[in-house]
């Protein structure tokens, strides 16, 4: 049996995952898979970001609408906490510390596949988003708790993605937050802004 933990920010490339692994567990087509997915938890970090009330708001509103279990960690490490809008927007080794602590989650838990929505969208900024991190990641993890990191979207586009979620899913974006702001509304300007733009019809 396959037991997975979703890393899940409620943004675009992990709703669509979500919605992916969803159709995995319930859907006709799961034994076609290579790796059907039995069961998905959703797992998302609280480190201090500062538009951390938007986005595990929006991940709690969709997991909830989806009826999908839903774990909420806070990371209390200062050098995590910076301005990802009018700053650099990378989080030095963010996405390390993440599988990690779903590693540990996962082997309590017993479950054996930790899922990450890292995109070929992603590779020019974040070096922790690049095959070749992902591969000796998925070989750390292996090694320490029997657990596989499996990232599946990393040849997908963000455009992609977004057509191909309303089309296959018909996921509703506007429930989806990137905005690397804490403000009430979207500030435009972010990378994450910026990309989202330029990816919706």
């Amino acid at each position: 049996m396959n037991k997975a933990i979703l890393l899940y920010s409620g943004g675009i490339d992990s709703t669509y995952l979500l919605y992916e692994l969803l159709v995995e567990t319930v859907g006709s087509g799961r034994q076609e898979r290579n790796n059907p997915v039995d069961e998905v938890v959703c797992l998302s970090f609280n480190y201090g970001q500062p538009h951390a009330d938007r986005e595990l708001g929006a991940a709690k509103r969709i997991t909830d609408k989806l009826g999908v279990e839903h774990l909420f960690e806070k990371l209390d490490f200062p050098f995590l906490r910076q301005d990802m809008a009018g700053g650099d927007p990378v989080v030095p080794n963010r996405n390390m510390i993440f599988i990690s602590v779903a590693g540990a989650i996962a082997k309590f838990r017993g479950f054996n596949l930790i899922f990450i929505g890292c995109t070929q969208s992603d590779y020019g900024v974040f070096p922790d988003c690049r095959p070749s991190f992902l591969r000796t990641a998925d070989e750390t993890l292996m090694g320490a708790v029997g657990v596989n990191l499996i990232s599946p979207l990393v040849g997908m586009k963000k455009s992609d993605i977004v057509g191909v979620g309303r089309k296959k899913h018909g996921i509703d974006w506007g429930e989806t937050w990137s905005c690397y702001a804490g403000g009430d509304e979207p500030c435009g300007e972010c990378l994450a802004c910026r990309e989202r733009d330029a990816c919706m019809d």
